[in-house]
């Protein structure tokens, strides 16, 4: 009796251990493939994330290369607008000052010329032809030449203008500053002021640059150059 009663007992074990082992073990399936799962969306949102994040830096890039290039666009529109107020002003004034540049050459000794002919030649080679090392042998000449001449202030900004473009600057600056102090009443002072002041502060000397933009803006208040002073002026 004893064997019999003890056989089923004993017999019965192994299916409960295999149904226990069974529960747990599609347990740690079902445990695993959650966290596989969890593991597949964090890796998804950190790839998005990355993705983003280069995205962004790529849009600030492309941010900080239009604004260099609307201040490289900003400094030629304000050199085109001063070479415009100059040519405007040139021919302005180039009839007018005719029979004072024939007054003056009939009272010099042994006489100079036609300083008029001889300036609006040079002007010719900037704006007709293009010829800017000739023009500036041409304004050499002429100050040389002519130096009692009314067209002699312009002449100086000129020289001026055309060894900045050259990249010359310490000789344009010299060219601007002869204007700046032997003709107070030429109507390019003003420009010479801001000119020196732009050489300076592209140079490093920065004190220097802020007391040529001063000065532009104390002695010609309401002028374009003064205008220019001041934007420069206010970033320094």
């Amino acid at each position: 009796m004893a064997a019999l009663i003890s056989a089923p007992l004993y017999a019965a074990a192994p299916v409960s251990d295999a149904t226990i082992n069974t529960a747990s073990n599609a347990e740690l399936l079902s445990r695993i493939d959650e966290l596989t799962r969890v593991m597949t969306i964090r890796n998804k949102m950190q790839i998005r994330f990355q993705s983003q994040v280069d995205q962004l830096g790529q849009e600030i890039n492309e941010i900080n290369g239009s604004i260099e290039v609307f201040n490289n666009r900003l400094d030629q529109i304000e050199d085109r607008q001063r070479n415009l107020y100059q040519m405007l002003d040139e021919r302005q004034q180039a009839p007018a000052a005719a029979p004072t540049s024939v007054a003056t050459n009939e009272g010099l000794a042994g006489g100079e010329g036609d300083d008029k002919s001889a300036y609006q030649q040079a002007v010719n080679l900037v704006l007709n032809d293009k010829q800017y090392q000739q023009a500036i042998t041409a304004f050499e000449a002429f100050v040389v030449d002519h130096p009692s001449s009314s067209y002699v202030p312009n002449a100086q900004y000129w020289l001026g203008q055309l060894l900045y473009k050259e990249k010359k600057r310490n000789e344009a600056r010299a060219a601007f500053l002869v204007v700046i102090e032997k003709f107070p009443d030429s109507n390019k002072r003003a420009d010479s002021l801001l000119k020196i002041g732009i050489i300076d502060e592209y140079s490093g000397a920065i004190d220097s640059a802020k007391s040529f933009y001063q000065k532009t803006i104390t002695e010609y208040p309401s002028t374009s150059a003064a205008d220019l002073a001041a934007k420069r002026l206010k970033v320094l």
